[in-house]
C-alpha cells in the first residue's frame, strides 16, 4: 500500500477540540483519521514504514507524532490502536492483575519492561490482555495524557458482537498484514477467539476450516464476514465459498469517497475507522 492523505474541506484546524482523532499503530505502516462530533470522517492518512526492530519501530512512532501538525492539536477525544497479533482473551473469573504475566505467559513469551493493556469486552465476560514495551507506553501516555489505547481487535470484536444479532453461528474474520484474527460467536456469545499467521490465502483456508471442525461448526450454515487484507482478492473469496457458502465482505465506503478511489480496499481500515463508536 502506498502513503495516503486526504483532507476533507469541512475540516477547520481551530475547531480540533470538537473533533475525535484515532491513530493506528500497525506492521506496515501508521494512520490516523478525524472524525467530527456528526461521525464525518474529516480526514485520513496512512504512511507506510515496516521497521526491522522494535528501536527503528519506536523511532518511526516517535517522529511522526512529534513532527505532524495534525497530531498535536487539541482533541476532545483521541484513540490509540495497536495492531498487535500477540494478544489474548482472558475470562472475567479468571483475571486478576496480580496473575496476569502467569496467565499471558501460557500463550505469548513476555519481554522485560513491557506493561499490559486491558480491556473489558462488553457482553462478553472476558478482557482482552496485550503487551508493549514500557517505554512507547510512558511516550503515548504523555503525548497524549487521556487517551484510550486498546488493540485493534476490540472495534472487531464489538462490531462482530453487534452484528450477531440471531442466536445462530457466525464466523469473522479480520485479516492484517501478516496475520488474522478468528472469532466464533453461537447464541450471541463467544466460543473461540484466535489469531493466527498467514503467508497465503491457502494458510489463511486451513486455519478457518481447522476452526470450524474442531468446534463442530457447521460449515454450510454459519455466517462468515470477512475484513481486512486481501478482501479485494477473488482467490480468498472463491476458495473460502467452495467450502462455505454463506461469505460476506465488510467495507467502509466513506474512506474511498473521502480518497475518491473506489479501488482502494478500505476494509483494511473499517475497524479503526470505527473506533471511536464501540463506547
Amino acid at each position: 500500500m502506498q502513503n495516503l492523505y486526504q483532507l476533507d474541506k469541512h475540516f477547520v484546524k481551530e475547531n480540533s477540540i470538537q473533533y475525535i482523532l484515532s491513530i493506528r499503530f500497525a506492521t506496515d505502516g501508521l494512520s490516523f483519521c478525524v472524525h467530527d462530533s456528526s461521525n464525518r470522517l474529516l480526514l485520513f492518512s496512512h504512511q507506510v514504514y515496516q521497521p526491522e526492530s522494535r528501536i527503528e519501530g519506536f523511532t518511526k512512532i516517535y517522529q511522526i507524532l512529534t513532527t505532524e501538525e495534525i497530531l498535536n492539536l487539541p482533541y476532545q477525544k483521541v484513540y490509540l490502536l495497536f495492531c498487535k497479533q500477540e494478544k489474548t482473551l482472558i475470562p472475567l473469573s479468571a483475571f486478576h492483575k496480580d496473575h496476569l504475566a502467569e496467565l499471558y505467559r501460557v500463550c505469548f513469551p513476555l519481554e522485560k519492561k513491557e506493561e499490559f493493556l486491558t480491556r473489558l469486552i462488553p457482553r462478553s465476560e472476558c478482557y482482552l490482555v496485550e503487551s508493549h514495551p514500557t517505554q512507547l507506553l510512558t511516550f503515548l501516555k504523555t503525548h497524549y495524557p487521556a487517551a484510550v489505547m486498546i488493540n485493534h481487535a476490540y472495534p472487531f470484536i464489538i462490531h462482530s458482537l453487534t452484528a450477531a444479532i440471531f442466536p445462530q453461528e457466525y464466523l469473522f474474520i479480520d485479516i492484517q498484514n501478516r496475520y488474522f484474527d478468528l472469532l466464533l460467536i453461537h447464541d450471541k456469545k463467544i466460543t473461540l477467539f484466535n489469531t493466527f499467521t498467514y503467508r497465503s490465502v491457502t494458510d489463511i483456508v486451513f486455519h478457518i476450516l481447522n476452526s470450524l471442525k474442531q468446534t463442530n461448526t457447521n460449515k454450510e450454515t454459519v455466517q462468515t464476514t470477512i475484513s481486512g487484507e486481501l478482501v479485494n482478492d477473488p482467490k480468498l473469496f472463491n476458495t473460502l465459498n467452495t467450502y462455505i457458502p454463506n461469505v460476506s465482505l465488510l467495507k467502509d465506503t466513506r474512506l474511498n469517497r473521502l480518497l475518491n478511489d473506489e479501488k482502494l480496499n478500505s476494509s483494511c481500515f473499517v475497524h479503526f475507522l470505527n473506533i471511536h463508536t464501540c463506547e
